[in-house]
């Protein structure tokens, strides 16, 4: 990170300003220039017989909890972040140095503000640099701010806020200690910008963690603990310096909220998160819409190993059997969102599923991965883990057009006497048969389910599953854009639309039934469950096995097979999203990928009206 050297800062009117800072690392013992600087073990070192502890809980059992323990308020004013104890300042060229948005920041920054800027190059991730600026009411101190510059132009695939800059622009920026506070403000160029770039923040900030906190137990740390966190306070403003609209602000907080929930739930370890745990999330977001504070019109329903056994959900039970017989089921929950006043007034309505891959951990089953393909399975059920975060934020901006499904397909696909094995069949919900080939093609047996669940049981218009599916879809959009499959044009443009909006790219892949079908032929069996040549489009493939099980009336202009076309029938649509690439960053956390892309969708223009 850059220093206050740069020439722009050397003209006289800066020089208190420069000197005061100098003279303040000198005092912390900074290396001279050009000196190389000791890099900070990772290590925990060895608390001391007196170190103070540190603010801490029990761990948290709740996503409210959770927060609390890590808070980020996406909803804070400009005023509020300037006065923190460190700053971020971000956002591209033009509406840092607009007039609006520098006559609000404080005298001693405004002064060096316009200089401070034009010293950042920013590159195609952007570029920062920290001043130290006097600052009144800080204790006659000075304050660390971070200037961050987004790139001004991006290519035709990428989201026009440049919001995959905002995370290098942070980078080595942490949650503040218990007691102290750190702003992000973000200067928008259009108000568009506003939810790409908060839910940019909001990855940065993570909610999980297993850290160990200093205190006085064994070994001089506290177990069951975790440390308690500043308040990070994120502001956005635009470039004429004011707050962002009421509607723009409720959706910015929803899916910022919902992204961090999502990405929690992924980066939990998998002993903590099991099939009952993430059962658990789904009834407590339930329960939180339908109660007091929301009081929608949501009902919650799960279905476990007896009962999916009993109705015949083949994929599930499969799966999920040899975790089942050590007490972790498999389970379909079933959430319902019903628009105020939608039943009473006879009002039509759209009928969307959200489709989610819950596997709460994958080894492979019997035809088991390796040891460096093992670790960060937790993250396989990232599909579930957005669709869950996506409905949340849907339903705290209450949309008036649409029905709501949410239907999470949760397993954990684990070894033991009661593992599915090569050779069996396997008979989903749609009754169309599996001969199984590959245990560890396990995720679209799941969503088999889900999706016949979905558009046969529940008579959905849309079923859009999303899914950590395929290691091919890295192949083939890499790992900053989901592969998208649909049999609708319509739906496929939205989604790619939806994507460069939210930030969560996706960009779409071959649907071709004609050409993907016959990859699964069986001579025992309607399928197998994977394809013969991996080299003829994995994730088409996978999708198409997934669509295999859509209703079988679905988009057939005679559905029920009696010889009459049905008149004036609504065409059905199939979305099939494969995030195995962004639904981690490269650290292996999650990212809550698919929570903005979903929430844009549903909220954009394919939906208006109910359409």
């Amino acid at each position: 990170m850059a220093t206050s050297s740069c020439p722009a800062f050397a003209s006289a009117p800066r020089a208190a300003v420069i000197g005061a800072a100098s003279r303040a690392i000198a005092r912390r013992g900074a290396p001279p220039t050009g000196a190389k600087r000791r890099v900070a073990s990772t290590v925990v070192p060895r608390a001391s017989a007196d170190a103070p502890p540190v603010p801490a809980v029990d761990i948290p059992h709740t996503n409210d909890e959770w927060e609390a323990v890590s808070p980020v308020d996406f909803a804070a004013d400009v005023s509020a972040a300037l006065a923190a104890d460190k700053v971020v300042i971000l956002g591209k060229r033009g509406a840092l140095r607009s007039p609006g948005f520098v006559a609000s920041l404080p005298e001693s920054l405004r002064t060096v503000w316009l200089e401070a800027v034009a010293a950042v190059q920013a590159g195609d991730n952007g570029g920062k640099r920290s001043i130290m600026v006097p600052w009144e009411g800080h204790g006659g101190s000075l304050k660390d701010v971070v200037v961050g510059v987004l790139p001004t132009a991006v290519s035709r695939h990428n989201c026009p806020a440049a919001a995959h800059a905002v995370d290098a622009i942070l980078a080595g920026v942490h949650p503040p200690a218990h007691g102290r506070t750190l702003g992000v403000i973000t200067a928008l160029a259009s108000t568009s910008d506003a939810v790409p770039i908060a839910v940019a923040v909001a990855r940065h900030f993570p909610t999980y963690t297993a850290k160990s906190v200093r205190g006085g137990g064994r070994g001089g740390v506290e177990r069951g603990r975790v440390a308690l966190r500043g308040a990070v306070l994120v502001a956005q403003t635009n470039t004429l310096s004011r707050d962002l609209d009421e509607e723009t602000s409720a959706r910015v907080v929803a899916v910022a909220r919902a992204v961090r929930l999502a990405s929690r739930v992924v980066d939990t370890p998998p002993a903590a998160m099991d099939p009952d745990a993430l059962v658990g999330e789904a009834a407590a977001v339930a329960a939180e819409l339908a109660g007091p504070t929301f009081g929608l019109d949501v009902a919650f329903d799960a279905l476990r190993y007896d009962a999916l056994k009993a109705i015949g959900f083949g994929g599930l039970v499969a799966v999920g059997d040899a975790a089942a017989r050590d007490g972790r089921e498999p389970a379909l929950v079933h959430v319902k969102y019903r628009p105020h006043g939608a039943a009473e007034e006879g009002r039509s309505v759209r009928k969307i599923a959200l489709v989610g891959k819950g596997i709460t951990y994958d080894t492979g089953g019997l035809q088991i991965k390796g040891k460096s393909g093992m670790p960060g399975m937790k993250t396989d059920m990232g599909g579930a883990a957005a669709a869950l975060g996506a409905f949340k934020a849907l339903c705290q901006l209450r949309p008036h057009h649409v029905e709501l499904h949410l239907v999470l397909c949760i397993a954990e696909n684990a070894v033991g006497p009661g593992a599915f094995r090569p050779d069996d069949v396997v008979a989903p919900l749609s009754g169309r048969t599996v001969e199984v080939n590959n245990t560890d093609a396990e995720g679209r047996l799941v969503l088999a389910d889900g999706v016949a669940y979905a558009s046969g049981t529940l008579g959905c218009d849309d079923v859009i599953d999303v899914a950590t599916l395929t290691g091919a879809q890295m192949i083939a959009t890499g790992k900053n854009f989901a592969g998208v499959v649909s049999d609708d044009e319509a739906m496929e443009r939205a989604c790619v639309v939806a994507g460069r909006a939210s930030g969560d790219l996706a960009h779409p892949l071959p649907y071709a039934p004609e050409f993907f079908t016959k990859e699964f032929r069986s001579k025992i069996a309607d399928m197998k469950n994977s394809v013969k040549d991996r080299s003829n489009a994995q994730t088409s493939c996978a999708g198409q096995f997934i669509a295999n099980h859509l209703d079988r009336g679905w988009n057939r202009a005679d559905p029920d097979g009696s010889g009459e076309e049905t008149e004036g029938r609504i065409r059905r649509r199939g979305l099939h999203v494969d995030m195995a690439g962004p639904a981690t960053n490269k650290d292996g956390r999650g990212t809550g990928y698919g929570v903005a892309l979903l929430v844009h969708l549903i909220s954009g223009e394919l939906y208006a009206e109910g359409k």
